[in-house]
């Protein structure tokens, strides 16, 4: 055989083994995200609707994503919860359930609650 054929030949076979490896690894990453999108859309769609998320809604999440999962626990546990917080705190409630609060006690309130859920939103945006 000739060097021309055989360098074709190798050629050929180090395409085939790269073009392979190549759409694999691209298909895991497109199962990955998929996956992702999935696990997070509950929350997604509670963030949008002005719900709460609890501690179960997330650890939900994780357990379907493990660690690709951790930015949205580590964000729930820094930002959400402590900003919600305050903001139960800033609206004091009397026994009966009703505010006792200022105007700007209440704008505050909301204001961080409306914060709380933009950070933790953009943590679980789609990929």
């Amino acid at each position: 055989m000739s060097k021309v054929l055989i360098a074709l030949v190798i050629g050929g076979f180090v395409g085939i083994i790269i073009g392979t490896w190549l759409g694999f690894s691209l298909n895991i990453g497109r199962d990955r995200r998929c996956e992702f999108n999935e696990a997070i859309e509950p929350i997604r769609t509670a963030l949008m609707k002005g719900e709460d998320i609890s501690e179960q809604d997330i650890s939900i999440v994780i357990a379907k994503l493990g660690k690709d999962g951790k930015a949205i626990l580590n964000t729930y546990r820094k930002v959400y919860q402590p900003k919600m917080h305050m903001a139960d705190v800033l609206l004091r409630k009397d026994i009966y359930g009703k505010a006792k609060c200022t105007r700007e006690e209440y704008e505050q309130s909301k204001k961080l609650k409306k914060d709380a859920m933009a950070s933790l939103l953009t943590k679980c945006k789609h990929r």
